[in-house]
């Protein structure tokens, strides 16, 4: 007998035991129900969204090899840093200043 022989009369001797214990045999559509409970109820919870989002996350950056996202994060930081900047020189000079100071560095 195989090994494959071996689990078939496994499971088969489980499905058995709870026949006996149930009462009833596993259909195929009590599969199928129990099937589709099972992932609406796993649809439902937050925890599983979370988790689905960190994996992506992770599948993400492995895939692009964090450059990308590195760069994006520096990226923002430097327009945060700009708007920083040119809101602290608008708010000592106003509109004026604020033109004064992009002109002179955009032709810098």
């Amino acid at each position: 007998m195989s090994n494959a022989d071996d689990l078939m009369a496994e499971v088969l001797r489980l499905q058995d035991q709870v026949t006996d214990i149930r009462g009833e045999a596993l259909t195929p559509e009590a599969a199928k129900r129990a099937v589709a409970e099972g992932i609406k109820e796993a649809m439902a919870d937050p925890a599983m969204w979370r988790a689905a989002v960190l994996a992506i996350q992770r599948h993400a950056q492995t895939e692009a090899g964090g450059w990308l996202f590195g760069g994006l994060k520096v990226l923002l930081s430097r327009i945060g840093w700009m708007l920083l900047i040119g809101l602290c020189v608008y708010m000592l000079g106003g509109w004026s200043a604020l033109v004064s100071f992009v002109k002179t560095g955009a032709t810098s």
